[in-house]
């Protein structure tokens, strides 16, 4: 998932840093259709990156909701395993502590599914983030230098393009 966005990234870094420089000055001059397509083709990466992290969530809540089911059948059949033993004095306190270990079990079970499933959310969304911060940083860095160079006043209080925003 990942791999693809940084694939364009470094395509665009390349096309930077193969650009032709511009004669007593840090700056270069790119193929504007060309560092645009790769843009385009970044925002699209992009989205579907969302997308699948999107689809991994709902993956994710998915077998939640199956393991809180089977948590909730297990509880029942202990519970019915239960009534059935409460007739036998000596199977009551047994059977009242091993419903009570299988209950407990299965919250575990459900918590830790819920933990692991939430940490896989937020590495991939803190990538994503990270991805999108040095593309930020390098569109800042490239309108900084253009606006040093041809001194056109852009500054970083203006409006960033509405898909960046």
């Amino acid at each position: 998932m990942e791999e693809r966005t940084e694939a364009i990234l470094a395509g665009l870094y390349e096309l930077v840093e193969n650009a032709k420089s511009v004669p007593m000055s840090a700056s270069c001059m790119v193929n504007r259709k060309e560092t645009l397509q790769i843009l385009e083709q970044a925002r699209e990466a992009f989205k579907i990156d969302i997308g699948e992290a999107q689809r991994v969530t709902e993956n994710s809540l998915a077998t939640l909701e199956r393991a809180q089911k089977e948590a909730e059948q297990i509880i029942k059949a202990a519970e019915d395993k239960a009534t059935y033993l409460s007739n036998q004095t000596e199977v009551v306190s047994q059977a009242t502590q091993r419903a009570e270990a299988i209950e407990m079990q299965a919250m575990a079970e459900s918590d830790a599914l819920k933990r692991e499933t939430d940490t896989y959310i937020d590495q991939r969304i803190a990538s994503f983030e990270a991805a999108l911060q040095n593309t930020i940083n390098q569109i800042q860095t490239m309108r900084s230098r253009l606006a040093d160079r041809s001194q056109i006043g852009i500054t970083d209080t203006q409006a960033l393009p509405e898909w960046l925003g």
